[in-house]
């Protein structure tokens, strides 16, 4: 007889540990952790995005303000208060200097001018009909004080030879200004000041706010060239204007400005305002700039015609 062969002894092996499958229980509890996971991360992000937003409206409303106070006092700082024609909150309309010019000659319906020595010339093809020049003339009566004269630019400036102008003995670059009516007897060697009628508006363009600038010729008002915006409207403060005394008192100043009260003005303060875009909402807030506008003395017992 054959022996029979032991039987064959099968070890049972350990069950392995972390592969058994995940229970119905487990994913019940696991899905809304990891749901309030995303929600938590997603409202960070969320979050985040809107602060970078607002930090770059802010910047970007700060730079463009500043930009605009800047034109604004630029503009201004060489005035005296009698170069104001009407102030309000939503205007501002002035006589803005251009630049001086020396009287070489001429007679009562023009005038040869030319730039004071050392000064810049380039400006003087700028000029246009409609600009005003303002000067001082003599009364020939021992005793009186000069006149103020004032008189409009007929035609923009045309090119004479280099010459001495006046009494002087070196060459310069000459022009002639022809005038809209008499200046009566230019002095030889008589500043003039020369200016044009400026304005800054809060406006409206569509459904947003605007501070634009535009100057004046003999044909009238050209087009609105915008300085700043959006703005905030008139009733959110967009542009807010005060004039007030040497002392710092406010003046009230109607329209049309009087000569008895520009001449008390000796400076504006100024504050523009601009809604912060964060999105569709801003949650009301804006951002503000204000400057305090030095105007130059005027000079006393002379009174512009």
């Amino acid at each position: 007889m054959t022996p029979s062969s032991p039987p064959v002894r099968r070890e049972r092996r350990p069950p392995r540990r972390g592969c058994r499958g995940t229970s119905l229980i487990e994913l019940l509890v696991a899905l809304p952790l990891a749901l309030l996971a995303a929600v938590a991360a997603t409202a960070i992000l969320i979050r985040v995005a809107r602060t970078a937003r607002a930090q770059d409206s802010m910047l970007s409303n700060a730079s463009a303000l500043r930009h605009a106070v800047l034109v604004v006092a630029t503009e201004l700082a060489p005035l005296d208060g009698r170069d104001l024609v009407t102030v309000t909150d939503t205007l501002l309309e002035f006589h803005g200097h251009l630049g001086v010019l020396e009287v070489c000659g001429g007679s009562v319906a023009e005038v040869v001018v030319a730039t004071p020595a050392g000064s810049p010339s380039g400006w003087v093809s700028t000029i246009r009909a409609g600009d005003q020049l303002r000067g001082w003339r003599t009364t020939h009566v021992p005793g009186d004080a000069p006149q103020a004269v004032a008189r409009q630019v007929a035609a923009p400036p045309q090119v004479l030879p280099p010459a001495s102008c006046g009494m002087g003995q070196h060459t310069v670059r000459r022009w002639r200004l022809q005038l809209a009516d008499s200046l009566i007897e230019p002095g030889i060697g008589t500043p003039l000041l020369l200016t044009r009628e400026v304005r800054f508006e809060h406006y409206r363009s569509g459904s947003t706010w605007w501070l634009g600038r535009r100057s004046r010729d003999g044909a009238g008002w050209d087009g609105l060239q915008p300085v700043v915006g959006p703005l905030s409207s008139p009733m959110g403060g967009g542009l807010m204007l005060r004039a007030h005394s040497a002392n710092g008192a406010a003046v009230a100043t109607p329209v049309p400005l009087q000569d008895s009260v520009a001449r008390t003005i000796a400076g504006l303060d100024l504050t523009v305002r601009m809604p912060r875009r964060m999105g569709q909402y801003n949650g009301g807030r804006s951002d503000s700039a204000s400057v305090s506008i030095a105007l130059r003395a005027s000079a006393p017992g002379r009174t512009l015609p």
